[in-house]
């Protein structure tokens, strides 16, 4: 009696989800527009990609800063830094050059997005900072801009100083004003590489590198959940899939005991056929209903074959689950 009654809910809550999955759009649009009159500056999960993944660190040369969602590419031959007890609080990645004599370090300060950001009191706040350090200023420089694709400019200070035991160094303090965030950037070097070639093509590189800064959907309290961002990966990495126009890459998203295997590997082999350069395929999420470790998925996928003929687009929606311990195509929702 309890199986059978399980499986009553189980149909009710199938049809319930389709009936989700046909109003999805509608329902974004209505978020959408309600995040959109709020004032408070928010990560909107669907206007950002996902970072490559959940923990912070280096991804194929970049350093992915996934709480706050950022990234920017390190200057090659650069070594990431593992965080210390010495560390500041607001310390969020360190680096430095082969020689370990040049350092970088990141930081994220919290503030008030629609306050007024002002340069200098963060010039004034690194100086006292320094100070604090019991480093001795011997000059402070003039600020500069640098440009990033499309947030803004950083802007950096010089600075000039003697630590505790005479020796010199340049400091240079960054930083980037992003919704309710502050991003610093804060190198040291010693002040005789500064002075040579060396020390001036490696603040270069590191000017280049902090001006590609680019966004991701944080990970954490500020954007997704873990448990949420495994999914989101898994619907997109399929999406990609589908582009792929290769079965095997597809077949490895579903569970081994798919019940209709050979008759999904026979649509998708007929939606793909023909010659690869003769047409383009666009796979997207449609929409998704998710059940704790279940979840109701729906995908279009478009094809458009070269020579001016109409898209033909197909939508596919399916069961998902996470039983097993990570996410897979378990059964087909569709009728036909």
């Amino acid at each position: 009696m309890q199986g059978f009654i399980n499986e009553i809910k189980d149909s009710c809550f199938l049809k319930s989800s389709l009936r989700v999955l046909r109003a999805f759009a509608v329902i974004a649009f209505v978020v959408s527009a309600a995040a959109g009159c709020k004032s408070k500056p928010k990560f909107i999960e669907n206007r950002l990609p996902l970072p490559p993944g959940v923990d912070s660190g280096l991804y194929e040369g970049q350093f992915v800063q996934a709480e706050y969602g950022f990234g920017f590419p390190v200057p090659a031959k650069w070594n990431y830094l593992r965080l210390s007890a010495d560390q500041e609080v607001d310390e969020v990645g360190r680096f430095s050059d082969n020689s370990r004599e040049v350092i970088l370090r990141m930081s994220v300060q919290l503030r008030d997005g629609e306050g007024k950001f002002s340069a200098r009191d963060w010039a004034d706040a690194a100086e006292l900072d320094l100070k604090n350090h019991q480093s001795k200023i011997k000059k402070r420089g003039s600020s500069s801009q640098w440009k990033t694709a499309d947030s803004g400019n950083w802007t950096s200070f010089p600075f000039r100083l003697t630590d505790v035991r005479g020796n010199e160094w340049v400091d240079e303090e960054w930083v980037l004003a992003k919704d309710d965030m502050l991003i610093g950037a804060h190198l040291t070097m010693p002040q005789n590489m500064a002075d040579m070639d060396k020390g001036k093509k490696l603040l270069k590189a590191v000017q280049a590198s902090l001006t590609q800064i680019h966004w991701y959907t944080p990970i954490g309290p500020r954007g997704i959940s873990v448990e949420r961002f495994e999914l989101r990966s898994f619907t997109e990495r399929f999406c990609r899939a589908l582009e792929s126009r290769s079965s095997s890459k597809v077949g490895s998203f579903f569970d081994e005991m798919y019940p209709e295997r050979a008759k999904w590997n026979a649509w998708y082999q007929q939606a793909v056929t023909g010659d690869p350069a003769s047409f383009e395929l666009k796979a997207e999420l449609a929409g998704m209903v998710i059940n704790g470790d279940y979840a109701y998925a729906s995908f279009a996928l478009t094809r458009k074959d070269k020579g001016g003929s109409k898209p033909v687009k197909w939508e596919r929606n399916f069961k998902l689950s996470k039983k097993e311990g990570s996410w897979e195509i378990t059964g087909s929702m569709d009728k036909n």
